[in-house]
C-alpha cells in the first residue's frame, strides 16, 4: 500500500482524485485550507485523511504536518488563468511549500497535473523542481467530460435552457477530450517510481472535436426532451453576460472555458504510449 498525498483539492481535479484515487494500492492524505468547507462541496463522501494546512501562509499545522512512508505526491494545478502573472505567482508558492512538505515526509517523487493550455509557465514549475532536487513528472491533460467534470456542471447548467449562447471563436477550437475517470485510471496504471522521470507528457482522447461538437454531443447524451438552439456570438463577452443575467451562470464557470481554452493546442499522447499500456475510453 503506497502513501498516497494530494493537494489542489479545491479544483474540480483534486476533489475527483480523492473519489478515484482512494483504494486500489493507495492510502490516500489530502492537503486544503479548509477541510469542512472542502467536505461540503463533496457530493460523495471522502474515504482520504484531510489536513487543514495553508500553503501560502505557513502556520502551525504546516510544521506539523507528518504522514509516515509517503512513496507519491500529486499536486492538481489550480491557477484558472496562466496569464494572470499574480496568480501564476501564488502558484508557484504553493507548489514550492508542497514539494518542502513532501520531501520533508520523505517523498522525493511528485506528479504536477495541469492543463494542456498552461505550457506557457510551465519552465516556472520544471525550474523550481529542478532546484528542488525533486523527481517530477508534468501530466499535461485535454478537457475532461463526463460525470464529476467541469465542463459537465457548466453543461448541467446551460442544459436547463433551451437557448445556448458562445462565442463563435470558442465553438470551432478543437480539443480530444477525455472522459474524466481515465485520466485517473492512466494515473494508476503507470509505475511512477520508474517512468516518466523528470519528464513532461500529454494525455488526451483519440477523437478531434471542436466544442461545437462538444456541445452538440451533451445535449444528444445528457439533454432534455426538447429542442435547443445553440447561438454562435462574435462576441465573448456578450456570450459570457448572455448567460450570467438570462439563466445565472456563474461568470467563473464559464470563464474557466473561454479564458483557458482559447490557446489550447492538440495533444500528442505518442511519448507515454510508448511505455504504458492504456486504452482511452471513446467518446460516442
Amino acid at each position: 500500500m503506497t502513501n498516497l498525498l494530494l493537494c489542489g483539492l479545491n479544483s474540480y481535479l483534486g476533489r475527483a482524485g480523492l473519489t478515484y484515487l482512494t483504494g486500489e494500492g493507495y492510502r490516500v492524505f489530502g492537503i486544503v485550507r479548509d477541510v469542512g468547507l472542502l467536505k461540503r462541496t463533496m457530493v460523495e463522501d471522502v474515504n482520504a485523511t484531510l489536513f487543514s494546512i495553508d500553503l501560502i501562509k505557513r502556520k502551525e499545522a504546516f510544521d506539523n504536518f507528518h504522514v509516515g512512508d509517503l512513496g507519491l505526491s500529486i499536486y492538481f494545478a489550480q491557477i484558472p488563468n496562466q496569464k494572470d502573472q499574480l496568480g501564476v505567482q501564488y502558484e508557484l508558492l504553493a507548489l514550492r511549500n508542497f514539494i518542502f512538505l513532501s520531501q520533508r515526509n520523505g517523498c522525493n517523487r511528485i506528479i504536477y497535473v495541469g492543463r494542456t493550455y498552461d505550457k506557457s509557465y510551465l519552465d516556472a514549475v520544471e525550474s523550481l523542481f529542478v532546484e528542488s532536487e525533486v523527481s517530477y513528472t508534468i501530466l499535461l491533460k485535454d478537457l475532461a467530460v463526463g460525470p464529476g467534470s467541469s465542463f459537465e456542471g457548466l453543461m448541467d447548467e446551460v442544459l436547463q435552457n433551451k437557448s445556448i449562447y458562445i462565442c463563435q471563436r470558442l465553438a470551432r477550437i478543437k480539443f480530444k477530450p477525455i472522459i474524466l475517470s481515465d485520466l485517473f485510471a492512466f494515473i494508476k496504471k503507470v509505475d511512477w517510481q520508474s517512468t516518466f522521470i523528470n519528464q513532461r507528457i500529454e494525455f488526451g482522447g483519440e477523437r478531434l472535436m471542436s466544442v461545437n461538437e462538444l456541445i452538440h454531443w451533451n445535449i444528444k447524451k445528457f439533454g432534455k426532451h426538447i429542442k435547443y438552439n445553440v447561438f454562435s456570438l462574435p462576441s465573448r463577452t456578450l456570450s459570457i453576460w448572455l448567460n450570467k443575467i438570462l439563466y445565472g451562470i456563474d461568470v467563473e464557470v464559464y470563464n474557466d472555458y473561454l479564458l483557458g481554452i482559447m490557446g489550447a493546442q492538440e495533444t500528442d499522447n505518442s511519448v507515454w504510449r510508448e511505455q504504458v499500456d492504456f486504452t482511452v475510453s471513446p467518446i460516442e
